[in-house]
């Protein structure tokens, strides 16, 4: 037992702590002390907690730190990683219901564009059209018409409309077709392709004729332009004055500019003769004299006759090409042909044996063996006529004293009337179509002698112009026989070159002349 104020070494027992600071006496207004409670005991020198060992301290840190980390760990687990991978399924189940519903509104959506086209399939629209020109091409979609059109089936909405017609530009437009009313567009006017044409040509005096289709045609003069033609194709038909080409033709595309340069393909022919001077022709027409040239020809084969009396008449058969230039030679030959001193050419028919006038008697020769010219038609190198058939054989007798004084009758011959044998062997090959007669052109009078193309003998105007007398009496009333027909002879009263007419001795009309032929005594 301690005594109060007094010190005690040791006092409690050899187990009690040393106590280091005063004895405070107890706090008479504390609580009770309980006996049950555990006593605290400080952690110092003599307390339960030993000192760890040197050893045994890494260890015991290493533990320390896995179980730092395990904490750490399961922290991390806990606090962290948990709710992010609640948040992560709580965005998975957001997006599933996003997705159902916008699969709803696109089911929604897909409904009502099936009521929408289930609703159209019971309603049409219509639509008519017309175009200038009509007979258009019309496509709507599927379907296709020709103008003036109706389209009776159409689903109401927006439709494209296209109308399409050869040489127009085609025709486009949207067009907002209902069902409560049918759409008209009326007549769409098309707008027409065209081009240009320009026409040219290196000659004069060209003029042409255009046709196209749709019965277009047109006539000008050229150089010409033609613009806005419409397009397609084209005949072209140049003329300089009586020469006619081929139709050209030609292609109009949609805004071309297209050049023509038309030129007639003339050829050159150039002819002489030895002697000069013969008179060339192409049937009855007459080209000129040798030397003769020839800058304009038209080309095609030429049948033209060399004629230079006394000389044998000659024939040529030219062929003459586009552009051609063609030279030819001719040398004449004199055979038994000769030029009466009264100044008729005689011709030797070798069938006959007999000499005939080359021409009609002229009223140049008349004059010079008669000396006088009952002629109407009053010009020298046309033939005689108002003669009767006796003037005609008192002619004759003249005649035969005249060449006889002139020393140039043939001995043993003598001048006369042909017969109608003669007459036909001397008509040969002539033509009527070439003949001075009015059944091939209008005529008024008597023509120049040598108006038709020569026969195979080289004889002119066996048919046409006068009538001849024949030596022969036509019947027994003592009337004679006339041939050849006459400048006012047609198709109605000389059907050919066997027509025959007949006169008295002493008939004369501006119709009747003579041809004489020199035969054997």
């Amino acid at each position: 037992m301690s005594r109060a104020g007094k010190f005690i070494p040791g006092g409690g027992g050899g187990n009690k702590a040393k106590r280091t600071g005063p004895i405070r006496a107890p706090d008479p207004e504390a609580p009770p002390t309980d006996p049950s409670a555990p006593s605290k005991k400080p952690f110092g020198k003599g307390s339960l907690v030993k000192p760890v060992a040197k050893g045994q301290r890494i260890p015991i840190v290493i533990m320390s730190a896995l179980v730092c980390c395990l904490l750490v760990s399961v922290a991390w687990y806990t606090l962290a990683y948990l709710p992010a991978l609640r948040q992560i399924e709580d965005f998975k189940r957001q997006l599933e219901v996003d997705r159902i519903a916008t699969q709803k509104i696109k089911d929604d959506e897909e409904k009502a564009r099936l009521a929408a086209l289930a609703m159209q399939a019971t309603v049409r629209g219509i639509l008519t059209v017309d175009s200038n020109p009509t007979g258009a091409n019309v496509t709507i979609g599927d379907f296709r018409r020709t103008t003036p059109a109706k389209f009776t089936d159409l689903i109401p909405g927006t439709v494209s409309i296209v109308i399409q017609a050869d040489g127009y530009e085609d025709y486009k437009k949207d067009v907002a077709v209902t069902a409560d009313k049918p759409t008209d567009l009326g007549t769409i006017v098309l707008v027409q392709k065209t081009g240009n044409l320009s026409l040219t040509s290196p000659q004069s005096d060209v003029t042409y004729k255009i046709t196209g289709s749709g019965d277009y045609t047109h006539e000008g003069q050229v150089p010409d332009k033609l613009e806005n033609l419409p397009v397609g194709d084209y005949l072209i038909t140049a003329s300089q004055r009586d020469w006619k080409l081929p139709p050209l033709p030609i292609t109009i595309h949609d805004r071309e500019n297209v050049q023509k340069d038309i030129k007639f393909p003339y050829a050159k022919v150039s002819i002489v003769s030895v002697p000069p001077g013969a008179t060339v022709r192409e049937g009855r027409t007459v080209l000129g004299q040798t030397p003769l040239a020839l800058t304009q020809v038209h080309p095609r084969d030429l049948h033209l006759s060399v004629d230079l009396p006394p000389y044998t008449l000659q024939r040529l058969d030219l062929h003459v090409p586009d552009f051609g230039n063609v030279s030819k030679q001719v040398t004449l030959q004199q055979d038994k042909d000769f030029i009466a001193a009264c100044g008729m050419p005689m011709v030797w028919i070798p069938d006959g044996g007999f000499w005939v006038g080359k021409y009609e008697v002229r009223q140049s020769d008349f004059e010079t063996a008669a000396g006088y010219n009952p002629s109407n038609f009053r010009r020298p190198n046309r033939p005689v006529e108002t003669i009767s058939w006796e003037s005609a054989m008192a002619f004759i007798d003249k005649l035969n004293a005249y060449e006889r004084k002139a020393g140039k009758l043939p001995p043993g011959f003598h001048y006369t009337l042909p017969k109608e044998s003669q007459w036909d062997a001397v008509n040969a090959d002539a033509s009527i179509d070439q003949a001075a007669m009015s059944r091939a052109t209008t005529l008024t009078s008597t023509q120049d002698v040598g108006y038709s193309e020569p026969n195979k003998y080289g004889v002119y105007d066996t048919l046409g112009n006068v009538w001849e007398w024949c030596l022969d009496e036509f019947d027994d009333k003592g009337d004679h026989s006339l041939r050849g027909g006459c400048w006012l002879s047609s198709t109605e009263n000389f059907r050919s070159a066997e027509t025959r007419n007949a006169g008295g001795p002493k008939y004369a009309d501006q119709f009747t002349g003579f041809r004489v032929v020199l035969v054997p005594n």
